[in-house]
């Protein structure tokens, strides 16, 4: 199987992932595995990938920064008969299910490390935290372990998955392998009005300004779930999506796209909520 691996590590450098170190031995597990990207900073782990050799072998693979996300699959010429296409979709099927039973079991074994590091963390993050002064927020329900603050992830039933790590510089780090998906947090009571936004330091910003309350999704790719879900749980609420304007993108080779601004407004008309954005420096 060594001819799709190496199609498919091709195909994201043809897209412009670059591994810093080598990832083959990795994918062949046919689990989702995280690297640094060369650019990025070291133990970022910003570069994702997951590739299924079983059947027809596929993937997907994609870089959290950029935003760059596609699927792949690998193209074979043989002719299969009817009989060996049944065979390949029942094993696919099979392992595909394998896979999420395992992931799931991780994510679970992950999300009890999280939770123990969460109560074991000081209650009330240090004003005085670098990043809390540099964007000149109070560190609302975030904690703080040695010099870092701690932010939960919780699911729509309460239940904490993750933690998002950050550093005195402003370097985030969520826990290695555990689940992101669909994850949030809630600063403050909700109300008439819940402002969604991306980042925890956004969002913090954002509730020192209007004082409403802010639901951080964490990445651009949350913000349509997580609206969703704000919308059913609070079906009356006005709800404005704080977008990240990533209008330094439109000119990246690979991406040519304003990924925080398309996917804030698509979460605004996916719940009939309103879209906030951010005034834009001007050129000097």
């Amino acid at each position: 199987m060594a001819d799709p691996v190496i199609a498919f590590l091709d195909a994201m450098g043809a897209a412009g992932i670059s591994p810093a170190d080598s990832i083959a031995g990795e994918l062949v597990s046919g689990k989702p595995i995280y690297f640094d990207c060369i650019g990025d900073k070291p133990k970022s782990r910003k570069g994702w990938a997951v590739l299924h050799l079983d059947g027809y072998p596929a993937g997907a693979f994609g870089h959290f920064k950029s935003g760059i996300n596609q699927k792949w699959r690998f193209k074979d010429n043989r002719t299969l008969s009817p009989q060996e296409r049944r065979e390949i979709a029942r094993q696919s099927r099979e392992a595909a299910a394998l896979r999420e039973a395992e992931q799931q079991a991780q994510w679970e074994e992950i999300a009890e490390v999280c939770r123990h590091d969460w109560e074991r963390a000081e209650f009330s993050a240090d004003p005085a935290h670098p990043y809390l002064v540099a964007k000149g927020i109070p560190g609302e329900d975030a904690r703080q372990l040695g010099n870092r603050l701690v932010i939960p992830m919780f699911d729509e039933h309460g239940k904490l998955w993750n933690l998002q790590r950050i550093a005195p510089d402003g370097f985030k780090l969520y826990t290695k392998n555990a689940r992101t998906k669909g994850l949030f947090m809630t600063v403050g009571e909700p109300g008439d009005k819940i402002v969604v936004a991306e980042g925890y330091g956004t969002g913090a910003v954002i509730r020192r300004a209007t004082s409403l309350s802010v639901v951080v999704a964490f990445t651009w790719t949350n913000l349509k779930p997580v609206a969703l879900q704000i919308r059913n749980r609070f079906p009356d609420a006005e709800i404005i999506i704080a977008a990240d304007d990533d209008a330094h993108l439109i000119e990246h080779p690979n991406i040519q796209r304003n990924i925080g601004l398309e996917a804030a407004r698509a979460a605004a008309e996916a719940v009939g909520g309103r879209l906030a954005v951010p005034p834009r420096k001007e050129a000097r």
